[in-house]
């Protein structure tokens, strides 16, 4: 599945150039502004195989420690409708990001990543920054997120592209596999790193079910999909 990975980040990356070429938008996203890495990011198993394979050793042992934190917070608060907007809210930095503020592993970035664009202002994605705006604000602000922008005031063909890339990649998978595996980025690293959950992937979509079941992390609104 590697280099069918490769070949959807590279398809998402010419979209987005074509799309902003086309359109005339200019991205305010830099190298430094990582306000958007603080969300709760889905991935599926071949996308996390993928990174996991290409990140340094540092930036593995910090997704190792924080992806068993991370399912211990989804084992509670998978059927908790607003988990991922109070965990953004939370400013929870992505286990990838370095102290300077840049992704140890940009070139390997998931699609779910590759789609987060915006060509307005970066103070408008920081944790807890837009439903903040009141009043003549919050009137400005979402009178210029047409036609170009959703959700909220990112670019929406990037972020629709890069979706429909993921779901073409999951039904690859489940073609080749027999399953597929979707979760939260670093939960998902550090169970790629136990030889239990590698032991339930190569005894198929039972095993799996069952192992992720036993977790209490498979299914509600935020927890694994396997299928």
């Amino acid at each position: 599945m590697d280099e069918k990975v490769a070949q959807a980040h590279r398809a998402q990356d010419a979209r987005s150039a074509r799309y902003l070429e086309r359109a005339g938008l200019r991205p305010s996203c830099r190298a430094g502004c990582a306000a958007c890495c603080h969300a709760l990011v889905t991935v599926g198993l071949a996308e996390a195989e993928y990174l996991r394979a290409r990140l340094e050793p540092r930036a593995l042992e910090r997704a190792q420690a924080q992806g068993a934190l991370r399912l211990q917070r989804l084992r509670r608060e998978k059927n908790t409708p607003d988990f991922p907007s109070r965990y953004f809210a939370e400013a929870n930095p992505c286990p990838l990001l370095t102290p300077e503020g840049t992704c140890s592993a940009y070139a390997a970035r998931p699609l779910a990543c590759r789609g987060v664009l915006t060509d307005l202002e970066a103070r408008y994605c920081a944790p807890g920054a837009v439903p903040a705006l009141q009043g003549a604000e919050r009137s400005a602000y979402e009178a210029r997120l047409r036609p170009h922008h959703g959700p909220e005031h990112y670019l929406s063909r990037p972020w629709q592209s890069s979706e429909r890339l993921a779901h073409g990649l999951w039904e690859q998978e489940q073609a080749l596999r027999g399953f597929t595996v979707i979760g939260e980025l670093a939960s998902l690293l550090y169970l790629l790193g136990r030889a239990d959950f590698q032991e339930a992937l190569s005894q198929g979509e039972k095993a799996v079910r069952d192992y992720l079941q036993g977790l209490g992390v498979l299914g509600g609104e935020w927890g694994f999909w396997v299928g």
